[in-house]
């Protein structure tokens, strides 16, 4: 039987990690309330559209979480869960198992960050679009820019498309099970690794209201750019425009002079692009 315990944005429970081997809250999805995950938000349009699930597919237990492209109205949306919960240790893995079906090359991808303060203090990162239909074992490693042990970790997983300028596709679907943290990295191992490649994390919290974290990776140093536009493509705020070191870095966003509705965040160094999408609720 699974160990369950609980968190969510606006905290139901809290269980504070005290060993490194520690589970992540409600690890194996077998607690849901209301068709959501217990410790885990998602981005279910209540009422309007539903693109995460409880699957009996379990790699144990009875349960598992699905989560699937959808089509509503003239959108496609991708699945989005995430969860923060406190971790007082610098774990070195984040771990999972996890089956996984691609659409048009469309990609899933786990992320997850260790904060101290509301600081961002590091970050682990898989993006895969290879199907899998058996589940199969992830382990990403986590990568730390400073001496700190987290008070926090944020953990999203999501579906991506192939590129900045094409939509997901209907038919891919990722099912997560067994979540895990584990091991220990060291200050000098920590502070010497730097992000293979360049990478904009997904939002965190999202929706939000009325602010919001956006994390990003550097494999070299070079001129940054981090633009928020509208749905009519007109740019609403510059959040970053300078020239930046390689590492991990994090910057929040306040969107509290904005009305409510989709927005569309844009990361470019030098010739390489990325775009994600926020909510902005109020």
């Amino acid at each position: 039987m699974k160990k369950v315990t609980g968190c969510c944005l606006i905290v139901v429970c809290f269980s504070v990690a005290t060993t490194l081997q520690a589970q992540i809250l409600n690890p194996g999805f077998e607690t849901w309330t209301g068709g959501e995950p217990s410790g885990w938000t998602t981005d279910n349009g209540a009422g309007f559209y539903t693109t995460v699930t409880q699957s009996s597919d379990a790699h144990s237990g009875s349960s598992a979480l699905q989560g699937a492209v959808v089509s509503f109205s003239t959108q496609v949306i991708s699945p989005v869960v995430w969860g923060g919960f406190p971790w007082t240790s610098r774990s070195a893995t984040f771990s999972g198992y996890y089956k996984y079906t691609s659409a048009s090359g469309d990609s899933m991808v786990a992320v997850i960050i260790p904060f101290k303060n509301n600081t961002a203090i590091g970050a682990g990162y898989m993006s895969t679009a290879v199907s899998v239909s058996s589940y199969t074992q992830f382990n990403i490693p986590i990568v730390y820019v400073s001496a700190d042990t987290p008070d926090s970790v944020w953990v999203s997983f999501s579906i991506n498309p192939p590129s900045q300028n094409t939509p997901v596709h209907v038919g891919s679907t990722f099912t997560l099970d067994d979540l895990s943290l584990s091991g220990a990295t060291g200050v000098e191992t920590a502070a010497s690794t730097l992000p293979s490649t360049f990478a904009l994390d997904q939002n965190f919290p999202n929706p939000f209201n009325p602010t919001t974290t956006i994390g990003y990776e550097l494999p070299s140093s070079g001129n940054v750019s981090l633009q928020v536009f509208d749905m009519l493509g007109r740019r609403v705020v510059t959040l970053v425009s300078s020239h930046q070191a390689a590492g991990h870095h994090s910057v929040m966003f306040d969107g509290s002079k904005l009305t409510s509705g989709i927005y569309f965040y844009r990361l470019t160094a030098g010739s390489l692009s990325q775009t994600k999408r926020l909510t902005l609720i109020k």
